[in-house]
This record gives C-alpha cells, structure tokens and sequence, in this order.
C-alpha cells in the first residue's frame, strides 16, 4: 500500500492540544476554502484575525497570475525541458538509482534558477535559506523552526529586492517543495498509472491548509468562533469517497487563496516527468523512504532500477 494511503474522513472536531478546528470532509474543505471570512494564518499565529484587504488581494493576484500565466511560463519551458533532458540522460538503468537526490531535486533547483534569473551558484547558496523556509512549512507548530524561516525570509527579500513579491515563494516552490511533489508524482505513477490530475489528487505533498476566522462562521456541522484556528486536511478530503469524479483536486487549494503558482508547478511537474518517461520504463520494484510530517508528506528517496523505453 502507497504510503499516502490515509484514513478516511471523519466528522470536522475541535482538537484541544492544537486549539484549533481539523476540518477533513471533501465538500467541508472546498467550502472553507472558498470562506471568505477564513483569512490564511500561519498555525502559530496570536491574536486578533485581520480580515483580507480583499482589494489588495485581488490586485496581487491579478499580477501574480499574470506574471505566472502559461504565455508567461512558456518563456522558461525550453529551458527547462533541456535541462530535464540532460539530467534525465545522465540516468543509469539496469541498476539501482535514486530519482530524488539524482534528478528531481537538482533539476528543480535549476528550474529554480531559471525561474527567478540567478545563477547556479547564487541558487546553491539561496537553496539553504530556502530550506529553512520549506521545514517550517513541513511542521508549522515549531517555534524553532518558525523562527528559522522568519530569518530566512528576511535574507532571500533583501538578495531578491525589487522583484515580484511572490519572487521568494516562487523561488522556495521551485527549489524544494517541487522535488517532494515530483518524487510522490512518480511513486504514485509506479503504483497506479495515470493522468497528472488525478497523480495530484493521489499524491500531492501538502497534507494542510491553515486558516483563522476573521468572524464567527460555520463549516458543515462545526461553528467556528472569531479567531480560532481552522486546519483543512486537503490530503484527506482529497481521498474522500463522498468526492464526485466532477470534484477538482484540491492540492493546490481552492477560491481566492489558491496556490497562484499552480500553473507553473503543473508545468515543470511535466516536463520533468516527460522527459523522464521518453527515456525510460518507470516500474516496480522501488524502494521508497517517506518523510510524513504536519503538514506535508513526500519521499525524501525513491529508489528504482531504470529501463530503456522502447
């Protein structure tokens, strides 16, 4: 069984350990999702919930998306599909090789680079504050670690300076959690063939979203009170029975707060699948090591023995 392989959903509960809501319910995410009155928060954010300036949101995705529109990533898609083809062609087969450390996670690395103009150099070194900001994403209710990407987030702001604010996500997205993405993609692809949807709706890293109510609001059978925590279990809603096939995915999230790099990610997720499936047959057997943390699950090694596609 895949290592994604995860309970099913259960009835939204408060839990008290965490202070917050868990929202797991396919129809009950999508709908929290879409809350207006449900602002993204980091989990250890404290006091009073500021509701979203929503004029100044939309104008910030109206740039972003504009600036990650397909026209605008198809300026960046030769260079990264040659230099998926390099890496892929550097793979061995008839013996074992681990797809993460060999392909996915240099190549986005590079992909990386590309995306945001800075050399191979420059992204090695921006790689390790980046990191700090990716394992804070990974277990969002670590102080240490919080603090870690605050400091990390200051760095990478002040080297990129007067680019795009979305620069610093797009660069941290690239780098790590589109490597995490591609080794659960192909895992996923190994157990149950299938189109790049529905590998997301399998095997898409993020296991939660955070959200604080700026209002008193109720979510299927919950009542959220004004500034109480919402986790949305997005892995689990995800893999909800009670999800029509006509259901989106919600990987990337849902409604005004969806991931506005999603057309980027699902771009490059391609291209490096595709050029690793024009060269080779990607079977069983493999071995896998899974790194499942609270927010995100992904394999940190996916190791397969390659052969030639015919």
């Amino acid at each position: 069984m895949p290592f994604w392989a995860i309970d099913p959903p259960a009835d939204s509960y408060f839990d008290r350990r965490l202070n917050a809501w868990v929202v797991s319910r396919y129809h009950d995410v999508a709908a929290a999702l879409r809350e207006p009155r449900l602002a993204p928060a980091l989990a250890l954010s404290q006091g009073p919930t500021v509701p979203v300036d929503s004029n100044a949101h939309s104008e910030f995705r109206v740039q972003a998306l504009r600036a990650l529109s397909p026209a605008a990533i198809g300026q960046w898609e030769e260079r990264f599909a040659r230099a998926a083809d390099q890496f892929a062609a550097t793979l061995p087969a008839g013996e074992p090789v681990d797809l993460v450390s060999r392909y996915a996670r240099p190549w986005s690395l590079e992909a990386a680079g590309i995306a945001v103009g800075v050399s191979a150099d420059e992204c090695e070194r921006l790689a390790v504050p980046a990191r700090s900001i990716f394992a804070a994403a990974c277990e969002p209710f670590d102080e240490s670690l919080a603090e870690a990407a605050r400091k990390a987030t200051v760095e990478l702001a002040a080297f990129f300076g007067a680019a795009p604010p979305w620069t610093v996500q797009m660069f941290v997205a690239l780098a790590h959690s589109l490597p995490a993405l591609l080794g659960n993609l192909w895992l996923a692809f190994i157990e149950q063939p299938a189109e790049m949807d529905e590998l997301l709706r399998l095997a898409g890293p993020a296991k939660a979203q955070f959200r604080r109510a700026a209002d008193g609001v109720t979510i299927g059978d919950c009542s959220i009170e004004r500034d109480q925590l919402v986790i949305l279990r997005l892995d689990i809603a995800n893999h909800d029975p009670d999800r029509t096939p006509n259901c989106g995915h919600l990987a990337f999230g849902a409604g005004l707060h969806s991931c506005v790099g999603a057309t980027l990610v699902k771009s490059t997720a391609a291209i490096a699948t595709n050029a690793l499936l024009d060269r080779f047959l990607l079977a069983p057997p493999y071995r896998a090591v899974p790194k499942d943390q609270f927010a995100m699950r992904y394999v940190s090694s996916l190791q397969v023995t390659l052969s030639r596609a015919v």
